[in-house]
């Protein structure tokens, strides 16, 4: 299988078995919505320092290439039965690394699609999970399905999970440009908490109404700039006392999509993600999209000129 220019299509990454019939649906969807076409990726690792093109288990390469080649032929006739001809699907068999590969991808991409599947501890300590370390590096925003998760015939809310200014922009941006293609609402969120260690220390009985009215202004505060200015989307604010982890995978639940941006990179190494982002993307129960902290460019609106003025102002 060969791939075409795909330049600004929705790359859709492939694990050894296929994709789950939600990950499938989601992707016909997007593309639907986006007007996008669709690019398959499964990645073959390269296996360095075996020459042989063996491993320690006795799998020889070339039983990873066959197998590769079945999931990604099984996955692009899921997706082509879904999204008939109104798209270009393609597909290609890559030799590299999983996450470079699919960064790599992610460069020319308007959305890259990831399943999550779980992983064991050790794994997750000693190497990390490809849909977290692609999250954390990718160059598009990205989306990481749960495998068992279906699409509600409720219109749902797509859920942002706002924890900060500086990165609420983007959060909102993103959110705003999916709601007004998917006629959903935008549902803004702020966890607010103190544990009861921080009680005892305050020496006095917390009153829950108090954080929650406060945090409820900075959220206002931080990210009504950007929903004052976006017609026709239906955004409410909201604020719930309790661990961002714990609140955001409960919202999942009622959510069609989380969204949640990653952390400004101060440094080339690391995961960008943080313990919040990478606990949502292991528990969540809906799609979550992590998006880069800020804007590629700023938002700007032109007003209309008023009568007799010289120009607009933006």
């Amino acid at each position: 299988m060969t791939a075409t220019d795909n330049e600004g299509a929705i790359v859709v990454g492939v694990g050894p078995y296929g994709l789950a019939a939600g990950t499938v649906a989601l992707a016909a969807e997007a593309a639907d919505r986006l007007a996008l076409d669709i690019e398959v990726v499964h990645v073959l690792p390269t296996l360095a320092g075996w020459p042989t093109g063996t491993i320690e288990s006795g799998v020889a390469l070339e039983q990873l290439a066959a197998a590769g080649r079945a999931a990604l032929l099984t996955a692009t006739e899921q997706i082509r039965d879904v999204v008939g001809d109104r798209h270009a699907i393609t597909a290609e068999l890559v030799r590299g690394g999983v996450v470079a590969g699919l960064v790599g991808r992610s460069r020319h991409a308007q959305l890259v699609l990831l399943e999550q599947h779980p992983h064991g501890t050790l794994q997750r300590v000693v190497g990390g999970e490809t849909t977290a370390q692609v999250a954390a590096r990718a160059h598009a925003p990205v989306v990481v399905v749960p495998p068992d998760w279906q699409p509600s015939s409720q219109v749902l809310p797509i859920t942002v999970g706002c924890e900060d200014a500086p990165r609420a922009a983007a959060e909102l941006w993103t959110a705003f440009g999916l709601a007004a293609a998917t006629d959903r609402p935008v549902r803004v969120v702020r966890a607010t908490y103190l544990p009861e260690a921080y009680q005892e220390i305050l020496r006095r009985e917390v009153k829950e109404q108090d954080f929650l009215n406060g945090a409820r202004a900075e959220l206002v505060r931080d990210a009504g700039p950007a929903a004052e200015v976006c017609e026709g989307v239906q955004c409410d604010f909201e604020v719930r006392w309790g661990r961002p982890t714990d609140v955001l995978v409960d919202l999942s639940t009622t959510s069609s999509l989380l969204v949640i941006a990653r952390r400004d990179p101060h440094v080339p190494f690391g995961s960008h993600l943080g313990p919040v982002v990478r606990h949502v993307l292991r528990e969540a129960r809906c799609p979550v999209m992590v998006v880069e902290p800020t804007l590629h460019e700023p938002v700007q609106l032109t007003q209309p000129a008023a009568a007799g003025a010289s120009g607009a102002t933006g």
